[in-house]
């Protein structure tokens, strides 16, 4: 198992966020909170890019495996001797432990989530906020965000209600 076209994925992916940053983000005048999350996105977005192709052929090499092992051909000649038919499976140059991209892919989807509907939109309220105090600016934040989250959740919930009360339409389709 070569891990080494991974860690080699995952150190460019990081370096191409962290020069992009430095050449379109004023990194020395941005707080250091505001740029490491950037950076972190930036990141875990190039690195879906540079990491997918490894994952599939991963995959493909997996499936091809399994596949085989699952069917034992065997081929009766003429003679009536019976040979069998192995199909071998390439592994991929950049194979890692199986348990690799999952985590990793866990990893990375989770801290998506948690920056792009907690930590991205609370900084920018907070950013925005106009009040003078640390305590004042995160409160200002936080209603901001409670006000627009919770009209995404009244109208899901109304068209939910009329979903469930119109007859003929059902979740299903």
């Amino acid at each position: 198992m070569s891990v080494g076209p991974l860690v080699t994925e995952i150190v460019l992916a990081f370096c191409l966020a962290t020069t992009l940053l430095y050449r379109y983000g004023n990194i020395f005048r941005n707080h250091i909170v505001v740029t490491v999350s950037v950076l972190i996105a930036w990141y875990f977005s190039l690195l879906i890019i540079f990491v997918l192709p490894l994952d599939v052929s991963s995959t493909v090499y997996r499936q091809c495996v399994e596949k085989n092992s699952r069917y034992n051909l065997s081929v009766t000649t003429d003679n009536n001797n019976t040979s069998n038919v192995t199909i071998t499976c390439e592994k991929p140059w950049s194979s890692v432990p199986d348990s690799v991209f999952p985590n990793l892919w866990r990893i990375v989807y989770w801290t998506s989530q948690c920056l792009t509907w907690l930590i991205l939109p609370l900084m920018q309220s907070y950013i925005k906020a106009g009040d003078f105090t640390v305590k004042g600016k995160l409160k200002s934040a936080l209603i901001d965000n409670a006000i627009y989250y919770g009209s995404y959740l009244f109208i899901c919930g109304v068209l939910l209600i009329y979903i469930a009360l119109k007859p003929g339409l059902d979740l299903d389709g």
